[in-house]
C-alpha cells in the first residue's frame, strides 16, 4: 500500500533521487528552518517552478476550495510533482491540491465519498509528503481533515487515491517545533494509537504497532517537556507518530475522535489538545467493557502501571499543559455526549458502541 515510505536523520535528501525528470511545485510552512529550505533546494536543482507559504492554519472549507481552483486553473505542467512540507494541516491541504481540475465545485462534491477512482476530467500529480511535526500521521493516510467553521462541520477528503505517493520522515525537520505544537502533535499520536487498540478493526499487526507508538510517546513526550531539541527524542517521537498513523489508517480513528471534533469546531483547539482532553474518560470506559480481555492486555502491555489508570493517565496529561475532563467525575452533559458519539461513524468503531 501506498506511500513509499523513507525514514530516518537526512532521509529528505531522497528527494534528489525522486522523479529526477519532472518539475516540482513546493508548499512549506514559514517556520521551516532555512538550512534545510535550502537543503531541499539544492537535491531537487533547478525543478522547483513555484513555492507558496502556508500559513492558514487547519483547512478551511471554502479556503481551500478557492485555492484549489486557483490552484488548478494556473497550473501548466500536468506531470509535476506536489510537495508538502509541513504539519498535519499542510499535509491535508496538499492531498486536495494534487488533483487538478477545471470541473468547478469537484472538491466540495467529492467530501464524504470516497476517491478510489479518478474521473477523465481530474489530473492526479504525484505528492510528496514531510511533516515537520510528529503526530497527525497525514504523510501515511488516505483522508484529509477539511473543516467548515461557518457550519460547524467536519469534513472528509478520503480513499484509496488520497495517499501521498511518498511519505519522507526525517525528524531533523522537527528541529525548533515549540512545545505546544510539540505537546498537542505527539497526542494526537498517542490518541492515535490507542484508539487503534479499542477499535472494532484491530487487529495483530496494529495492536503491535500500536503499542510500539505508546511506549515510544509516553517517555518520550516527557523529555521533549525538559529538553524540547533533545535529539534521540526527536527521533523517537517520528518514529512513533509514523507507527500511530500506519496503525489508524487501517483501522480508523474512533470515539475519542468523534468526541474531540466538537471541541475543535466550537472552541478552536487544536486537534491533539481536543483529543487528549477526552481519553482518560474513553480509557475508563473501555476498561470497563466485559469480555474485551484482548483489548485490555495490549492496553495495559501498552501503558504501563504508571499510565494504565485513567487517574494517572489524567495525572500525566495535567503535567504536560493538559486539563483533561477527571474520569472520576463525569457529569451528565459528558455522558450524554460519549452517548451519541458512539453512534457517529467514528464512534461505532469504538468496541464499546453498539
Amino acid at each position: 500500500m501506498k506511500p513509499n515510505i523513507y525514514i530516518g536523520s537526512n532521509s529528505i535528501e531522497e528527494l534528489g533521487q525522486l522523479y529526477p525528470n519532472r518539475n516540482f511545485h513546493l508548499w512549506h510552512i514559514p517556520e521551516i528552518d532555512s538550512g534545510f529550505l535550502r537543503k531541499i533546494k539544492s537535491n531537487l536543482g533547478g525543478r522547483i517552478i513555484s513555492q507558496q507559504t502556508y500559513q492558514n492554519g487547519m483547512p478551511e472549507l471554502n479556503h481551500v476550495a478557492a485555492m484549489h481552483e486557483q490552484f488548478s486553473l494556473t497550473i501548466r505542467d500536468p506531470h509535476s510533482v506536489i510537495l508538502g512540507i509541513g504539519g498535519g494541516s499542510l499535509m491535508d491541504f496538499a492531498k486536495v491540491i494534487r488533483f487538478t481540475t477545471l470541473e468547478k465545485n469537484w472538491f466540495k462534491s467529492q467530501l464524504g465519498s470516497p476517491l478510489n477512482e479518478i474521473p477523465d476530467f481530474v489530473n492526479k500529480h504525484p505528492l510528496i509528503l514531510a511533516p515537520t511535526t510528529a503526530g497527525t500521521g497525514s504523510e501515511v493516510t488516505g483522508t484529509a481533515t477539511i473543516w467548515d467553521f461557518n457550519f460547524h462541520k467536519k469534513h472528509s477528503f478520503f480513499g484509496e487515491e488520497v495517499y501521498a505517493d511518498e511519505a519522507i520522515i526525517d525528524h531533523q525537520l522537527c528541529f525548533g517545533a515549540p512545545w505546544e505544537l510539540t505537546r498537542d502533535s505527539g497526542l494526537d499520536a498517542l490518541s492515535h494509537a490507542i484508539e487503534s487498540i479499542w477499535n472494532k478493526k484491530a487487529t495483530a499487526e496494529t495492536r503491535m504497532q500500536a503499542i510500539r507508538a505508546i511506549h515510544k510517546i509516553s517517555i518520550n513526550l516527557s523529555l521533549l517537556h525538559t529538553n524540547i531539541n533533545h535529539p534521540e527524542a526527536r527521533k523517537e517521537m517520528s518514529e512513533a507518530s509514523l507507527l500511530a498513523g500506519l496503525a489508524m489508517a487501517k483501522t480508523q480513528t474512533s470515539l475519542v475522535h468523534a468526541l474531540s471534533y466538537e471541541e475543535t469546531i466550537h472552541q478552536k483547539f487544536s486537534h491533539g489538545f481536543a483529543c487528549a482532553i477526552w481519553l482518560p474518560i474513553v480509557l475508563k470506559i473501555a476498561k470497563e467493557l466485559p469480555n474485551q480481555n484482548l483489548m485490555k492486555d495490549s492496553l495495559e502491555l501498552a501503558l504501563g502501571q504508571h499510565l494504565l489508570s485513567p487517574k494517572a493517565l489524567f495525572d500525566w496529561l495535567k503535567s504536560l499543559g493538559i486539563p483533561a475532563y477527571d474520569p472520576e467525575h463525569l457529569t451528565e452533559e459528558q455522558l450524554i455526549k460519549i452517548e451519541q458519539a458512539k453512534q457517529s461513524p467514528r464512534g461505532k468503531n469504538f468496541l464499546g458502541s453498539n
